[in-house]
């Protein structure tokens, strides 16, 4: 497994908000024929989760209990949803609701980042 080392920049601004700064890809090693995950962020209601496929990697049909946004950090990758499939790539965003069964294969390596809104 490659070990990498995040530096996570905080910035206080002026009143009581605060920035986090935070890398998304590298943040694990995908196994042999499924991709890895890691937390990157956990706070006010959203979950961002980063996942890291090899091509050919996939994730079974499967449905996220929370409203999630997905966007390609690098790579593509084929969503099987319930319509069909359709290909994501950078610069793109998906919207899938809470309870939508879908599958994903990664058609070159991929950084996938999925934020999961926990409200």
């Amino acid at each position: 497994m490659a070990h990498h080392s995040f530096e996570h920049t905080t910035h206080h601004g002026s009143g009581s908000g605060v920035a986090t700064l935070s890398e998304l890809v590298g943040r694990s090693e995908p196994r042999p024929g499924r991709p890895s995950a890691a937390t990157v962020v956990e706070e006010d209601g959203v979950k961002v989760v980063a996942f890291e496929f090899h091509e050919g990697d996939e994730l079974h049909e499967h449905a996220a209990p929370h409203p999630a946004l997905i966007q390609v950090v690098r790579g593509s990758v084929d969503f099987q949803l319930p319509e069909g499939p359709v290909q994501l790539r950078p610069g793109q965003v998906l919207h899938l609701t809470e309870g939508l069964l879908h599958a994903v294969r990664a058609l070159e390596p991929t950084t996938l980042s999925v934020t999961l809104l926990l409200h």
